[in-house]
Parts: structure tokens; sequence; C-alpha cells
């Protein structure tokens, strides 16, 4: 890699040189089999796949209704709600929601953040949104 980092595995191996160990090894990973992970990164790819194709081939899709969508986020990048943000960094969550607000993307807050939502919510205009579970308990 020459100079700053482009894509998301530059950024990876980046965080391989700079993390601690089980640092690394915690954001790089997926829980239990990694089934997830790995459907997600294929997921990504045939997404770029597509895009590169309607590109190559010059289609544009054409919406049959015209609506005003310069005040909506379109991105389809979100900042997924994962924990532990402090591991890389100081700030945790407050950090990545201020660079999510910075490139105007949407920022998930994990159930189990190192920062409380409160912190969160007061550090930036990000859009968020909070991970949250529904727990049946059959004994109340």
């Amino acid at each position: 890699m020459a100079g700053e980092p482009v894509n998301v595995n530059e950024f990876e191996e980046l965080a391989r040189q700079v993390l601690p160990k089980v640092c690394y090894d915690f954001f790089a990973g997926g829980a239990e089999d990694q089934y997830t992970l790995k459907e997600n990164i294929e997921a990504f790819r045939r997404i770029i796949y597509m895009v590169s194709l309607l590109t190559f081939q010059k289609i544009s899709i054409r919406p049959k209704n015209l609506v005003d969508v310069s005040r909506i986020n379109m991105s389809p990048i979100i900042v997924a709600p994962t924990s532990s943000h402090q591991l890389a960094h100081p700030e945790g969550e407050v950090a990545t929601a201020r660079g999510a607000a910075a490139c105007n993307i949407i920022m998930g807050l994990a159930f189990t953040s190192t920062c409380t939502l409160e912190e969160v919510a007061s550090s930036c205009k990000a859009v968020r949104f909070i991970q949250t579970f529904a727990t049946y308990y059959s004994q109340l």
C-alpha cells in the first residue's frame, strides 16, 4: 500500500499493524463459525460486481416516480452496531459517531457500547439508532 488507504482491506491491514493482536482479532473476526462474516463479504463482492457491470454497460435505472432526494442519505453504507470501540480509540463510539456524522452516514450504536447512549447522542448530529434486544422471561 502506497500513501493513504483507499479500501476496507487496506484499513484492515493498518489496524492489524497498530492494534494489539487480541483487539485486532476481536474486530476482524466473526462469531462462532464466522458464517455471517463470510456471507457479508461475499454479498459486498456481489454488489461491487453488479455496480461495475452496470457502469461498464452504461445502464441507468430510471425511476417511475421522481422524488427530491437531495436531503436524504442515499448511501448504502452505515456503521453497524459493534461494541468495544475503545479497544481501538480512546473516545470509542463517540469518535465513531463523529466520523459517521462527518461522512453523512448512519451510526448504529451497540447495546454493549463502551460509551453511554447519552455520550454518543450529545457528541454530534449523526443519524443514529441503537441496537436493543427484547428478552422473554418465562418466569415473570
